[in-house]
């Protein structure tokens, strides 16, 4: 995922340069049939389209991103934390990103209700399976809020994304 930030932003800059070589020629040549006010307008329509492109690019699939939260077991409240990727139609993921992480086994979307499953098995092969339903898409402070079943016993959860 970071490698095609980058490579966005890459592509950004060179666009960005090449523009701004092509205005420098066109002031330079024939500066004087140039106003500085269309200078100016130009300069702030190349801007806003090079910064568009870069936070379209950093974005992405509305689940792909890192997401924190809790799951309430049995009346106490456990930091969790789920690191979702979506690509070529498939999600993967990694929950509690550390020494005690798994990886997700199974994962499903239903895209018309914005609901997502998964299941994983913890390294202390305990079963694990979450279904819950985006909140907010279009937001920056969405949420999935849904059903934690750890061992066979269910639980409300609810992750932000970061």
């Amino acid at each position: 995922m970071r490698d095609d930030i980058d490579d966005s932003h890459n592509r950004c800059d060179k666009i960005a340069e090449i523009l701004l070589k092509k205005l420098f020629l066109v002031v330079v040549s024939g500066g004087k049939a140039l106003k500085l006010k269309t200078i100016i307008l130009s300069l702030s329509v190349i801007l806003t389209a090079l910064s568009g492109a870069q936070l379209n690019a950093q974005e992405g699939h509305p689940l792909k991103g890192t997401w924190r939260g809790e799951v309430n077991v049995d009346g106490d409240s456990q930091a969790l934390v789920i690191i979702m990727d979506y690509a070529e139609d498939n999600i993967s993921g990694l929950i509690n990103p550390g020494r005690s992480s798994f990886r997700f086994s199974d994962a499903t979307l239903d895209a018309p209700n914005w609901t997502v499953s998964a299941s994983a098995m913890t390294r202390d092969d305990i079963a694990v399976q979450f279904t819950a339903t985006l909140h907010e898409i279009g937001a920056r402070n969405r949420y999935l809020e849904g059903t934690w079943t750890q061992a066979g016993s269910s639980y409300p959860f609810k992750v932000t994304r970061e």
